[in-house]
């Protein structure tokens, strides 16, 4: 499985435009995943204040997982990023 993570370091949301607060659309398309996908989702929609925020928002999740997000993000940017995990 493959994910594309947005991590939005900018100061506004690009989702606004369509009046929405994030990506509605699931990238794992499982029941099961729902949850984990609309928290990750919220990370490329309202703009990210700092690394505490992302470590809050993924908790629960793998921390190697929660480490690699936080080393990738940076303030003023829009990060995009692909993460494939084993079957």
């Amino acid at each position: 499985m493959t994910i594309t993570v947005c991590l939005n370091g900018t100061n506004r949301n690009p989702f606004h435009r369509w009046g929405l607060r994030q990506n509605p659309f699931p990238q794992m398309a499982r029941a099961e995943y729902d949850a984990a996908d609309r928290r990750l989702n919220s990370l490329g929609g309202e703009p990210i204040p700092d690394v505490e925020y992302i470590r809050k928002t993924l908790s629960g999740f793998s921390p190697e997982f929660v480490e690699l997000c936080c080393s990738k993000f940076v303030k003023g940017e829009y990060v995009r990023f692909r993460v494939t995990f084993p079957d």
